[in-house]
């Protein structure tokens, strides 16, 4: 007869069966996602991973002791699926850079010619005469006014001089100079499209790198995978900050 200060371990029950382990980590790469750019898939393929990783986390036993638990917390982040995701962000990342690569490459484009004498006295000859203009106008709002103005009238050749100097000149004197790079955009071929594309990248960048850092974090944590954001919902519209 048992005594009453023996413990039993009845059957069915955690300490009969012994103590309890997390699973193991899933194994194999998951296929591709697809995606008809770098965001789609990288999007797609934190879908896969978070949705692995909450299947993995549910298959654990409630048996599991907490220091057991603690001690294997992060264990994802190894995981063959876990390890997909940096070159997923990787090629968004490129994706972003080679945007605004292609925008500088326009705008190094759209430069006075240092080697064309002619070109650059008529240059300084037009910039004199514009500065001219806007220095007599008074007050944020008509400054800018003429400013537009300018940038609407100029010919091919004086573009690039005014992408040069204006921004630097409204600058000095506190006035808004965001909107210049867009009003020049619609002036040099295919900047208009490169911008948007800039903004496009940038911001689809900055969905899933957001969404990265949170599944990390949730890897890290063993906490539930967080809700994930869709690049798609991004537009490249660019904020105005002007809107006299």
């Amino acid at each position: 007869m048992t005594s009453p200060s023996q413990s039993v371990a009845l059957p069915g029950t955690a300490s009969a069966r012994g103590p309890a382990f997390p699973p193991p980590l899933p194994k194999g790469t998951p296929v591709h996602p697809g995606g008809d750019d770098a965001a789609t898939a990288a999007y797609r393929r934190q879908q896969q991973v978070a949705g692995i990783y909450s299947s993995w986390r549910a298959a654990h036993s409630r048996d599991i002791p907490p220091d057991v638990l603690k001690a294997n917390a992060g264990a994802f982040a190894v995981s063959d699926a876990a390890l997909t995701l940096p070159p997923a962000l990787d090629a968004v990342k490129q994706d972003a850079e080679d945007a605004v690569a292609q925008v500088n490459d326009l705008l190094k484009s759209s430069k006075v010619d240092d080697s064309d004498v002619a070109g650059q006295i008529a240059a300084q000859r037009f910039w004199d005469r514009a500065q001219r203009t806007l220095d007599a106008a008074q007050g944020v709002p008509k400054l800018v006014a003429a400013a537009q103005n300018l940038v609407a009238h100029a010919t091919d050749a004086q573009i690039p001089v005014l992408n040069e100097e204006l921004g630097d000149y409204l600058g000095a004197r506190n006035a808004p100079s965001g909107w210049v790079p867009r009003a020049l955009a619609e002036r040099i071929p295919g900047m208009a499209d490169a911008t948007e594309t800039r903004i496009l990248r940038q911001r689809h960048l900055a969905v899933i790198a957001q969404n990265h850092a949170g599944l990390q974090h949730a890897f890290a944590k063993d906490v539930a995978a967080p809700p994930l954001m869709d690049p798609a919902a991004q537009t490249g519209e660019a904020y105005s900050d002007y809107s006299g």
